[in-house]
């Protein structure tokens, strides 16, 4: 698919990877809605596409409740007339399994995996419904294909993201929606940046280096642009640059 001209909605476009991918896909000629729900990040990222000579729109969009979510893709057709790409980027990290307080933990399954499945199913019926396709791309994470000791509840629901959007691979035959995910390895993002300087810098070295969000915004560019691409799982390490796990397909 072209960028040029394509209305694009990004979750977390209010700062690291989902900023950077904003930025990426101005300068490609998208219009973008930047949902988030930190508004003064989100300006922030309207303002640097505006100084690139983009357009971008500020939607306030909490992931967790349905009806953001379904404003958000009204607010690009409002805007732009069309709905072409969501970029379902929106996380957190960080987790206490065992701690008396579920909270902590079902958070992490709420942000990074249940609203993931209802942007995907509410983009999913918009484009079905415009009979013009689309694109959907998933953020996950190289901890949904490796184990991550520390945090557990992290892996499991971007293990889920990524099986996920493996099962929907048939939606591009049938509908013409490319649903795809990409797994970023250690990037230096504001989220990762809240765990310390020491901690940044042991795992740092425990991967081998840290990316950072422009190189996962390339990534998100390749797989809106290649349309042979669909159930895909694009890896972006520091030692293996952009790659993809091994494809699976339905049985």
């Amino acid at each position: 698919m072209e960028i040029t001209d394509k209305a694009i909605v990004v979750s977390g476009g209010g700062s690291g990877i989902g900023r950077a991918a904003v930025l990426a896909l101005v300068e490609r000629g998208g219009k973008v809605i930047v949902a988030d729900v930190d508004e003064a990040g989100a300006r922030t990222t309207v303002d640097m596409a505006g100084e690139k000579g983009g357009i971008a729109i500020y939607r306030h969009c909490d992931v967790t409740r349905t009806e953001d979510l379904a404003g958000a893709f009204a607010c690009a057709y409002e805007h732009f007339g069309r709905f072409d790409v969501a970029f379902n980027n929106a996380g957190i990290g960080g987790e206490d399994l065992f701690a008396d307080d579920p909270g902590d933990w079902a958070r992490v399954i709420e942000i990074d995996l249940t609203a993931v499945i209802d942007a995907t199913r509410i983009a999913v019926r918009e484009m079905q419904l415009s009979g013009k396709g689309g694109v959907i791309i998933n953020t996950a994470s190289m901890g949904g294909l490796l184990p991550m000791p520390g945090s557990p509840v992290y892996a499991a629901a971007k293990a889920g993201v990524i099986n996920f959007t493996r099962s929907l691979a048939h939606l591009a035959e049938e509908s013409n929606i490319r649903v795809n995910a990409i797994c970023p390895s250690f990037t230096d993002t504001p989220l990762v940046r809240r765990s310390g300087d020491e901690r940044v810098e042991e795992m740092s070295r425990m991967v081998g280096g840290i990316l950072q969000p422009e190189d996962i915004a390339a990534g998100v560019v390749e797989l809106i642009e290649d349309d042979s691409r669909f159930g895909s799982i694009m890896r972006v390490t520091v030692r293996g640059g952009r790659d993809f796990a091994r494809e699976v397909r339905a049985f």
